[in-house]
């Protein structure tokens, strides 16, 4: 290469090729947001115009998709850790989801906030509500899954009443 113009636009070329391919790679182990992906590149060490151009080509190619990745992680997140349908939305926003895209799949959760506490309850903190300080650390870390302090409360005395219930048979 004779031109300094030519190596200009030849290592603009091998940047571009290899933040597409290091793009890839990263998208065969788990799906990304269009700025997580970008973030990641540059966090290799890939120019930044480089990160977005080969993120902008994977977008076109269809390998990465805000929409279908923010409502795959959404279900995921209710279903594994017990997310409020909040905790899902900041999570959402955290990964770097358009604000559009972020309610458009927190309304499509089928979501009742009551029952799903009370589902956690029967599970994963059965064994916490044994004692008051069991019960406020319950309710603590129901409050930082996101759900409201009526739903929990609601939700408390619902299984309360079912228990007594059962104990009055």
């Amino acid at each position: 290469i004779d031109d300094e113009a030519e190596l200009a636009a030849f290592l603009e070329a091998v940047g571009s090729r290899c933040a597409f391919i290091a793009g890839l790679r990263l998208l065969s182990y788990r799906d990304h947001s269009e700025k997580e992906l970008i973030n990641k590149l540059v966090q290799k060490g890939h120019k930044k115009e480089y990160a977005e151009s080969a993120v902008q080509k994977l977008k076109e190619y269809g390998y990465i998709n805000d929409e279908r990745y923010a409502q795959s992680l959404a279900e995921n997140l209710v279903e594994r850790k017990g997310l409020s349908v909040a905790g899902v939305k900041n999570e959402l926003f955290r990964k770097g989801i358009s604000k559009e895209i972020v309610n458009n799949v927190a309304e499509s959760l089928d979501f009742d906030p009551i029952l799903h506490i009370i589902d956690l309850l029967n599970t994963k903190y059965s064994r916490s509500l044994s004692d008051e300080k069991g019960i406020k650390r319950t309710v603590a870390s129901l409050q930082r899954l996101g759900y409201r302090w009526s739903d929990i409360c609601a939700a408390l005395r619902r299984i309360e009443t079912e228990t007594e219930d059962i104990y009055d048979v």
